[in-house]
C-alpha cells in the first residue's frame, strides 16, 4: 500500500486492514529475499522493516545487520546482507563523487567485494595513485584492489597490488595479510605463514589471520588442495586449527 492509503486507513481506524496487508507483503518479501521460514515462525520485526527499507533503496543500520548475523538470524551471504552491502558500496561511491574524499574509495571497494561485485571494486580503485599524496591511503586502496583481484582469481595482479601497498606503507599489516592469503591460495603454505607472521608483527590479530585462512578453505574449489591445506594446518598446530577438521573427508576422520 502507498503511504496515502495507509494514512487514510489509520484515519478511519482500519488497523486490521493495514496489519493484513503487512503480513501478506511480509510473506512475499521473505520469498524474494530467500528467508527460510517453513513454519511461519519468523517475527515480523525487525525483518519486515529491513526488507521494506531495501525495497525503497534505504540504507540499513550496519550495527543491526552485524548483530543479526552474529546471532544467526541472518545469513552472512544471504540476499538481505548482500543487498545491504550493495547499498553501502553505492553510498560511499556517491559520497566520494560528491565530496572528493578519497578515503571513501577503499570503503566503497570493500563493500563491493562483500556484495560479491569485485568488478565494481576494481573499477573504483582503478585510478592514478601518483595523484594521491597520502601513502597510507595509497596502500589502503591497493590492498582492497589486490583483494578484488583475488576474488576473480587473478593472483598475479593481486600480488603486485599487495607488494606495491607494502612499498607505500610498510608499517600497515593489511598488505602482509593479503600476501599471506595469496600464498595460501597458491598452496604455498610456508610462504603464506611467513607473510602472516609479518602481519602479526605489525598488529594483525591471530583471530583475524585464522579467519582469513578459513575464508581460503571455504573458497577453495579443488578438493585435493583443500585437503592438503587442512593436513598442513593440523600438522602445524592441531589445537589452534582444530576447526579445520570439519573440512576433512570422512575417510580421514
Amino acid at each position: 500500500m502507498t503511504d496515502t492509503e495507509i494514512d487514510w486507513l489509520k484515519k478511519h481506524e482500519r488497523e486490521d486492514i493495514i496489519n493484513l496487508a503487512h503480513k501478506k507483503e511480509f510473506v512475499a518479501l521473505k520469498k524474494k529475499y530467500g528467508l527460510l521460514d517453513p513454519g511461519n515462525q519468523l517475527p515480523l520485526e525487525p525483518f519486515y522493516t529491513i526488507m521494506t527499507k531495501l525495497e525503497r533503496k534505504e540504507r540499513l543500520d550496519p550495527l543491526l545487520v552485524v548483530q543479526l548475523i552474529e546471532k544467526g538470524r541472518l545469513s552472512g551471504d544471504g540476499k538481505i546482507v548482500i543487498a545491504h552491502y550493495s547499498l553501502e558500496a553505492d553510498f560511499y561511491e556517491q559520497e566520494f563523487k560528491r565530496t572528493g574524499n578519497k578515503w571513501h574509495i577503499p570503503t566503497a571497494s570493500s563493500y563491493w567485494r562483500k556484495a560479491d561485485e569485485p568488478e565494481n571494486a576494481l573499477n573504483i580503485t582503478n585510478l592514478d595513485l601518483d595523484k594521491i599524496r597520502e601513502s597510507k591511503l595509497q596502500s589502503a586502496i591497493l590492498v582492497t584492489r589486490g583483494a578484488a583481484f583475488r576474488d576473480i582469481g587473478d593472483l598475479v595482479n593481486a600480488e603486485k597490488s599487495a607488494k606495491k601497498a607494502i612499498e607505500f606503507h610498510p608499517v600497515s599489516y593489511q598488505p602482509y595479510t593479503l600476501m599471506g592469503a595469496i600464498y595460501y591460495d597458491k598452496s604455498e603454505y610456508s610462504k603464506g605463514d611467513y607473510w602472516f607472521t609479518e602481519a602479526e608483527k605489525r598488529g594483525a590479530k591471530t583471530d583475524d589471520i585464522d579467519d582469513e585462512i578459513k575464508r581460503v578453505l571455504r573458497s577453495t574449489k579443488d578438493e585435493i588442495k583443500r585437503q592438503q591445506a587442512v593436513n598442513y594446518l593440523l600438522k602445524k598446530d592441531s589445537q589452534r586449527y582444530a576447526w579445520a577438521k570439519c573440512y576433512l573427508k570422512k575417510s580421514q576422520k
